[in-house]
């Protein structure tokens, strides 16, 4: 699914809890004096006295009327937020998908032209260790030699995310045990269904499962395979589409704690693929595919290029006279590189300005191609196209 979609759908899914929890409290009959006080009956007062002495008293319809009104309203105006947001995120879905279908087109057509054969290394035979599924699925899609394996990661973004909204679940739920009824039964539901969700994530990672440390990707000079619980998969590097990466660095007072790898591959016969932490060491095998994916694309990108052609990249168009974004485009030589900062991507001037806006590296298809193109042909006007390179 597209990663602009999900979010939407956890949006919306937010926006139904607090909605629910709005529309719970501005009809609740529970009312507690103070934090964490008695629940407060029809005719009772509550007396609260501040830390400067100052001393306050509330009915018990006045503290009801309070209640339902800031709980209404702030749950209300939650829910409507992320309702906003789920909004806007379908439409950015939507953009991408018009993206990535015309970056695909054009990837299909210029992976259909030939190039003379490369000089092949001498073929490695895989270790015992690799499983016997594995080498037959990779003999069978012609993968070549063996090169080596990774195992399958012990992080994930979001085993860390689920974990913290179960803390904070259960934290809630302590806030409100002291009331009884229905809000603490409320919370209690929430609590332990996020206690839940994070359980079954953790038992089947692998820093609890044997069987999910077996498990990981065999590269191979032409491809991989990628072993799953599943069954095994073989891959081929120019059987690849697109490739969409996200690397998103968490700091602490500026020190990264936490690191957090995607991608999305999409291949030629339909089938994608989706990688993060707990697929492999992306660190590693993250730069690996970018690299085997622009080294099969690359040259035929040039001799699409020089054939007069446009390759779609997301928002840019790279054509043989130079880049264009939207209404706007500019000549290579209007152009010194590209600039890549906090996980956005930019085209330089000659001095340093940016040129074209810039856009982020996870909209980018195929980005390390587009950045390879552009930093092959800026500064200096790109050949006449030659029909006989079509």
């Amino acid at each position: 699914m597209n990663p602009q979609y999900r979010g939407a759908v956890f949006s919306a899914a937010l926006s139904v809890v607090f909605l629910g929890i709005g529309g719970f409290l501005a009809t609740s009959t529970d009312v507690s004096c103070g934090d964490g006080g008695e629940q407060m009956q029809p005719g009772d007062q509550c007396v609260t006295i501040a830390k400067d002495g100052t001393r306050s008293v509330q009915t018990y319809d006045e503290a009801l009327s309070s209640q339902r009104t800031g709980g209404g309203l702030t749950g209300g105006a939650l829910g409507l937020a992320f309702v906003g947001l789920a909004g806007y995120q379908v439409i950015a879905g939507r953009r991408r998908d018009r993206e990535s279908a015309a970056a695909a087109q054009a990837t299909r057509e210029l992976l259909a032209i030939p190039l003379p054969p490369e000089a092949q290394a001498p073929a490695a035979a895989p270790p015992p260790t690799v499983p016997t599924d594995a080498v037959q699925a990779a003999y069978g899609a012609q993968l070549g030699g063996y090169v080596r394996s990774m195992q399958p990661g012990k992080r994930s973004a979001m085993l860390v995310y689920l974990g913290l909204l179960a803390l904070v679940a259960i934290f809630l739920f302590a806030l409100v045990a002291g009331q009884g009824g229905a809000t603490m039964l409320v919370f209690g539901v929430i609590a332990l269904v996020c206690v839940g969700i994070f359980a079954a994530v953790l038992v089947r990672s692998p820093l609890v499962s044997k069987k999910a440390r077996l498990l990981g990707f065999h590269l191979f000079a032409h491809g991989f395979v990628q072993a799953t619980a599943a069954g095994v998969q073989a891959y081929r590097w120019d059987q690849i589409i697109t490739i969409y990466q996200s690397i998103i660095r968490q700091k602490v007072y500026g020190a990264t704690t936490n690191t957090n790898y995607s991608y999305i591959l999409e291949f030629a016969d339909g089938r994608s693929l989706r990688l993060n932490n707990f697929s492999a060491d992306m660190r590693e095998l993250g730069p690996i595919l970018q690299d085997q994916v622009a080294r099969v694309q690359v040259p035929r990108a040039m001799r699409y290029l020089h054939a007069g052609r446009a390759i779609p990249f997301g928002a840019y168009t790279v054509n043989a006279g130079g880049v264009a974004n939207g209404g706007r485009s500019a000549p290579w030589t209007d152009i010194a590189g590209v600039k890549i900062e906090n996980g956005g991507l930019r085209l330089c001037r000659p001095g340093g300005k940016s040129i074209l806006g810039g856009r982020k590296v996870r909209d980018i298809p195929n980005f390390l191609t587009f950045v390879t193109l552009v930093e092959a042909h800026a500064g200096r006007p790109m050949a006449a196209p030659s029909p006989a390179n079509g």
